[in-house]
């Protein structure tokens, strides 16, 4: 309940100080008409390149409100979650004006400017890096994470040498990196048992077979030999873009052990269902493993099957 109140009440103040059209983004404001640094398209400063590397969608262009102090800006949403916000100075109104008198928490350098950071200004999940020229006029990158446990400026500072690049005295925007692969594509989780090993820990090695398990997922599943005493199917599910923490957000493993020269977590009860067992191996940073058995008869005997089949997948794991 807290963290939707907080999610809310970000809204309300988002929609609060901008006014969002759709369609095509031109300047619109109460003020002169925009010229120089101000003139900038802020909706058109990433290219589909930095944007793809963002994971930014849903462009929101907003006018400037001189009279409550907003430049006018650009606001994408992040596919993980928060947004990011671009906004581009009038000569009306000042960094001091907008940030209401807040100082800056400390200063970096990206794309060849001096950035400002404020964090915390309005709310503590809210960044702003802000960057100031000679005339007075400033640009500003802002992200937000409302998970309570992310850090508020990461995207913004990854996005600051790409907009850096379309301003003044800016050193040309680096082409985003490339996405990182994971090590098991290409791979085949039905292959990380073979049929001598699923008949080893009491499979039926000719049921084995693949089940799609999402966009970024795959499986394989084989049924027990003997079903008998509440032995259910074992599956052996491949992340390619999913960290062990991102797939069990706040759940701790109930222990740790090294099976087949890797070391795997053991959920016992993941997601608090009694009879399931989930043990898991990470390849990167973004990607794991995980061997999944149940059994709804013998609570003791839930995590039998998996444990008897992880030191037998690991070593046609990357990097085993």
């Amino acid at each position: 309940m807290f963290h939707r109140i907080v999610l809310l009440a970000a809204a309300l103040l988002l929609t609060a100080c901008t006014t969002e059209v759709g369609g095509v983004p031109r300047p619109a404001q109460d003020g002169p008409v925009l010229t120089g640094l101000a003139a900038l398209q802020p909706c058109e400063i990433f290219t589909p390149e930095q944007l793809a590397f963002l994971e930014l969608k849903e462009p929101q262009y907003y006018p400037a409100e001189v009279n409550r102090k907003i430049p006018h800006g650009c606001r994408w949403i992040v596919e993980d979650g928060g947004s990011v916000d671009i906004g581009i100075s009038t000569p009306e109104i000042t960094v001091r004006e907008y940030m209401a008198g807040a100082v800056a928490d400390t200063s970096f350098e990206a794309g060849g400017l001096p950035w400002q950071v404020y964090q915390g200004v309005v709310i503590e999940s809210l960044c702003d890096l802000v960057v100031e020229f000679p005339d007075r006029s400033w640009a500003r990158v802002g992200s937000s994470d409302f998970s309570g446990d992310g850090d508020p400026c990461r995207v913004a500072k990854l996005a600051a040498p790409f907009v850096a690049g379309k301003l003044p005295g800016g050193a040309p925007a680096p082409p985003p990196p490339a996405k990182q692969q994971s090590p098991l594509i290409g791979q085949d989780p039905c292959a990380t048992l073979t049929t001598e090993e699923a008949e080893q820990i009491g499979l039926r090695a000719s049921s084995v077979k693949p089940f799609p398990a999402g966009e970024t997922s795959d499986g394989c599943q084989w049924s027990p030999a003997d079903e008998s005493g509440g032995r259910e199917d074992i599956t052996v599910t491949f992340e390619y873009e999913e960290s062990i923490a991102d797939s069990a957000p706040g759940e701790k493993p109930d222990a740790e052990e090294d099976l087949g020269g890797r070391r795997w977590q053991i959920f016992d009860k993941p997601a608090d269902i009694d009879g399931m067992c989930r043990v898991v191996t990470a390849v990167s940073e973004s990607s794991h493993v995980a061997v999944m058995s149940s059994n709804f008869v013998a609570a003791d005997k839930t995590c039998e099957l998996a444990k008897a089949a992880a030191p037998l997948v690991a070593p046609k794991l990357p990097g085993s």
